[in-house]
């Protein structure tokens, strides 16, 4: 899977060299023009790759064990994509399914090698919910047989965190213990909108296959162990959690985020950082969202630990009446809290409160919360956009399209939304030259998360209406995701054969370990804020499609999130049942 053969200068993928104030970029030279997917594909789904337009007319597949033509086929007819420049045609060979791993030659040029099996994507899975173990706070890591990640236990000073604020429940300076949870990004700030948003995609995706997650699994690093009976990735959640719980006040709000008051430099590692921790905001729209991922796990949990699905469900519960009592949106504002961190700020809260009203009503089937629906009938039923930390209307339709004895006309309402827009997302596939579901209106901050996001819609829509053309199109995203795209670039770190050699991370970069599974943001062709993508797109005409720089510096094209990753999670746990990943699969040789 990870043929280093012609792994060369990796920076810029596929790019002409650009040289900035700061960087110097040297060009990528590795089978331009063929577009795989560098991990592989499934036997019994379509497999396609996209190439640029040479004037061959055939290609062939080459099985790498003994470089034998397996496979001969005619390109198709040459077609211009607006987004990425290219004049495209497709090499579909879906009819090989024989295991293997091999090449596709057209001409004289070869790809990069990718597997047919049905276990292709379960490292990747692994490796992607592995991640968040790797992003623990707080936590001693030693992940020598892996990443080589070692940490002492970031933050300790999370255990009295001070409140940056004074209102009626809290004074300025108060101490109080929110140690755990995840590091969001590139940065290491805690958050209750990504930490509620990616806990409950990750929990929808045990959800939706159960049986496709076991104990052992994840492979945890010494200092780590799952002492339960519930499948490591419950137990990860979990983590998170518990964290979030810790951020809950008395009036069933949330405090917002955790940070330092400045930026820590990319010499930091989370167990040097020193500087004091704050607890920043609150915002009714994260508290709902906290809300809605705890009634998803109250429903999760339930056979594993019913009292602490007790006190999920009570503690969502305090959330809604705490929202009832202020109808109005609210997101707190003190000088400076953003001086150290992201704001994450919403100054609406309808799309969550939506949400939290609809999981509440999947898990209890408490008529209240079907009620406040009605009331909002008119939002609730509207066609979705892909769901993002302040968009989660798409997330709404689908736990109450999930509903039982739900009120037939409006549920038939919701679905009609949510189906349209995936039938939606579809047609936006078929007419992208690389199969990819963005518009380019969405190649934005985010973008791999966006396509990934509207894959995942697919799967939902699939549950609701099974199609197979939503299977084919989410797994046109993961495609996407590892490297059948302009740049040839796989946007998860560790994956492929030309994945992001340089995050966005200080982790990485402070400790000299490499982290796999880590989701980056992708191309961005929205000049403002980053100062290398801004000056890259300035130096000239680079496609929609090719905005993405491989540097540390590009947090707008190459940090991870959290939220990106549990996108990818979704959809590779859809598709992935790993039963037999071993320490040494999820190795990266750099």
């Amino acid at each position: 899977m990870y043929n280093k053969k012609k792994l060369s200068q990796i920076i810029l993928s596929g790019l002409m060299a650009v040289s900035f104030s700061s960087i110097s970029l040297p060009i990528e030279a590795a089978d331009m023009g063929l577009h795989v997917d560098q991990v592989g594909y499934l036997p019994n789904y379509s497999k396609v790759a996209m190439v640029t337009d040479s004037n061959d007319t055939t290609f062939e597949i080459i099985d790498t064990k003994d470089n034998k033509v397996v496979f001969k086929g005619n390109l198709s007819e040459p077609k211009y994509d607006k987004i990425s420049e290219e004049t495209l045609r497709k090499a579909d060979f879906s009819s090989l399914n024989v295991p293997g791993t091999y090449i596709l030659k057209v001409g004289n040029r070869e790809s990069y090698d990718f597997v047919i099996g049905d276990d292709v994507y379960d490292v990747p899975m692994v490796q992607s919910w592995r991640s968040y173990t790797l992003s623990r706070t707080n936590t001693a890591i030693n992940d020598d047989k892996v990443s080589g990640l070692k940490l002492e236990g970031g933050h300790k000073q999370d255990k009295e965190a001070r409140v940056y604020f004074s209102d009626k429940l809290n004074n300025k300076g108060d101490k109080i213990d929110v140690s755990g949870g995840w590091y969001d990004a590139g940065d290491y700030g805690k958050y209750i909108t990504t930490g509620a948003l990616s806990s409950a995609e990750l929990l929808l995706a045990y959800e939706a296959n159960p049986d496709h997650f076991t104990k052992g699994q994840l492979l945890f690093p010494k200092g780590i162990e799952n002492n339960t009976n519930m499948p490591d990735v419950l137990s990860e959640v979990k983590f998170e959690l518990d964290w979030m719980e810790k951020m809950q006040r008395e009036d069933g709000s949330t405090f917002h985020k955790v940070s330092g008051l400045t930026w820590p430099g990319f010499d930091i590692s989370p167990d040097t950082d020193k500087q004091d921790r704050y607890i920043f905001s609150t915002a009714t729209s994260s508290s709902a969202m906290y809300g809605a991922s705890l009634a998803i796990a109250s429903r999760v949990y339930e056979q594993y630990d019913k009292d602490y699905a007790k006190n999920l469900k009570q503690n969502a519960e305090a959330v809604w009446q705490y929202l009832e009592k202020n109808p109005k949106p609210i997101y707190r504002v003190d000088e400076g809290q953003e001086n150290g961190s992201g704001p994450y700020n919403k100054d609406t809260d309808l799309e969550e409160r939506l949400w939290l009203a609809a999981e509440m009503f999947r898990t209890t089937g408490d008529a209240k919360y079907e009620s406040y629906l009605k009331k909002e009938s008119k939002r609730l039923t509207d066609k979705p956009s892909f769901f993002t930390w302040d968009d989660t209307l798409a997330l709404a339709q689908f736990a109450y399209a999930k509903s039982n004895n739900a009120d037939k006309q409006l549920q038939n309402k919701v679905i009609n939304a949510l189906i349209s827009y995936a039938d939606d997302i579809c047609t936006s596939i078929k007419t992208d030259g690389f199969n990819c579901s963005l518009k380019e209106n969405e190649y934005t901050w985010a973008s791999t998360k966006n396509a990934l996001t509207k894959g995942d819609i697919l799967l939902m829509a699939y549950q609701i209406k099974p199609k197979q053309e939503y299977l084919e199109g989410a797994l046109a995203q993961i495609h996407y995701l590892f490297g059948r795209n302009s740049l040839d670039k796989s946007f998860m770190t560790g994956v492929g054969d030309n994945p992001p050699l340089h995050p966005h991370n200080r982790i990485h970069e402070s400790t000299g370990a490499y982290v796999s599974g880590l989701v980056v943001g992708g191309p961005n062709h929205v000049i403002g804020g980053d100062p290398d993508q801004t000056e890259y797109l300035n130096s000239g005409n680079i496609p929609i499609a090719k905005s993405y720089l491989d540097v540390v510096s590009s947090w707008s094209t190459n940090e991870y999130a959290i939220d990106y990753i549990s996108s990818a999670v979704y959809a590779l746990s859809w598709f992935a049942e790993p039963d037999s990943v071993k320490v040494e699969d999820l190795k990266y040789n750099k």
